[in-house]
């Protein structure tokens, strides 16, 4: 027998544990962690005899193994109690086998089949998850007849780790991991990557996952997922707290959601945010489906016609708005749209240059109350992904993307994509 510092957890799950006489004491029936540094640390482990359990500290295991590589677990001191854990205690096999994680650097939802321990510093700790069919074969112990069939048929039987460091565990009333930091790591994703792993996971993670953002990010999340997502992910914060977090939206998105909840939640939706983004939204609310004016954004860059290049670059650069919506400037004439001009045009303007002289008049526009396809066939014409939106007044009120149009159209139609 040789003495083992790297192993899988199941190698060892379930497996008697020898006391310094050789005597058995009992069996490996789970192991205790210690979630607070990146990688967990085993601190106990659970020993089951009959109907007893009782708890012993790992610095008091020694793990061998034997040439045809099993295990054997032994003890090296009398000094074996340990206290019983508190209530919230984290546990290797209860806790991690079969639950969920989040792969940071594969940016999805993974289901722990195993898990790879190690000595590090002394310390019994948490290396990596096995998320590939071989640890969910090995758990069954038929490790080494899966290795004989894959030979047979000239495969591949790899173990499929993810390394702890790059695994994000969740939270979810101890149906799911509930490990370190609250998804600390999730921050340095991109907001459709999250969107796209909140779908994967089931509700109450989801939940979880989505309480844990700030409101900034959680507003960018929101915009990435379905509808039905959006609707069940909102009903589960406070009104003030949802509010603060459409707030942050596109407010034709905001619109769109507030039509899948009922009139009195979304009327105290409404009620919370601030009064002239509120209206905007109520205003967008009323258009139909099939309109332009239920899709555009109230989002963008528009400017009196003699103001000047140097002070429409200042309150750009003040202002910080999303790339999406300043591609163009419009020039507004007591609101009335009476030109556009390019955002490369006006950088390479001079600054005293006033917009009048810049604007292009040659105008390609939507009406508010154009129907969606006439709004389509508009910018495949012109070959534009953005057009104005006026209302009967001639005022400049928005802007809609082909993008939306497109989005919109599909989902009337219930066209297959």
């Amino acid at each position: 027998m040789t003495f083992s510092n790297n192993l899988f957890f199941s190698k060892i799950l379930h497996k008697d544990i020898l006391n310094l006489d050789d005597s058995v004491i009992g069996n490996l029936n789970d192991v205790l962690i210690d979630s607070s540094g990146i990688k967990p640390t085993l601190t106990a482990i659970e020993v089951k005899n009959g109907k007893r359990i009782f708890y012993i500290n790992c610095e008091s295991l020694e793990i061998y193994r034997k040439r045809n590589n099993q295990f054997t677990l032994k003890l090296n001191s009398q000094q074996i109690t340990f206290a019983s854990p508190p209530e919230n205690a984290i546990f290797l096999a209860k806790d991690i086998l079969d639950r969920q994680i989040i792969d940071i650097n594969g940016r999805k939802v993974e289901r722990v089949n195993d898990i790879r321990i190690g000595l590090i510093n002394q310390n019994w700790a948490v290396i990596a998850a096995d998320i590939g069919l071989r640890g969910l074969i090995r758990r069954l112990g038929m490790e080494y007849m899966g290795i004989t069939v894959t030979n047979l048929l000239k495969r591949e039987f790899h173990n499929k780790l993810v390394v702890w460091d790059d695994v994000q565990p969740l939270i979810s009333n101890r149906d799911n991991l509930q490990l370190t930091q609250p998804f600390s790591k999730l921050t340095t994703m991109h907001a459709a990557d999250i969107a796209d792993i909140i779908e994967d996971l089931d509700r109450q993670a989801q939940i979880e996952v989505f309480k844990s953002l700030d409101n900034e990010q959680a507003a960018d999340v929101l915009e990435e997922v379905d509808s039905d997502v959006q609707v069940s992910l909102l009903e589960q914060l406070p009104i003030e707290q949802a509010a603060d977090v459409l707030e942050m939206m596109p407010q034709d998105e905001v619109a769109d959601i507030l039509e899948e909840f009922e009139d009195l939640t979304a009327e105290k939706l409404l009620i919370e945010m601030e009064e002239h983004i509120s209206e905007e939204i109520r205003e967008l609310m009323e258009y139909d489906d099939r309109t332009v004016g239920s899709l555009m954004m109230t989002d963008m860059m528009s400017f009196d016609k003699d103001e000047n290049v140097k002070s429409v670059l200042k309150q750009l650069r003040r202002e910080q708005p999303e790339e999406d919506i300043t591609n163009f400037v419009y020039v507004t004439d007591n609101r009335k749209l009476v030109g556009v001009i390019s955002l490369i045009d006006l950088i390479h303007a001079k600054s005293n240059r006033v917009l009048r002289s810049l604007m292009k008049t040659e105008l390609v526009l939507l009406k508010d109350t154009d129907k969606i396809e006439f709004a389509m066939e508009q910018m495949q014409k012109y070959n534009l992904m953005i057009l104005p939106v006026i209302d009967e007044h001639d005022e400049l009120i928005g802007i809609v993307s082909l993008m939306d149009i497109v989005y919109e159209y599909i989902r009337l139609n219930k066209v297959d994509v």
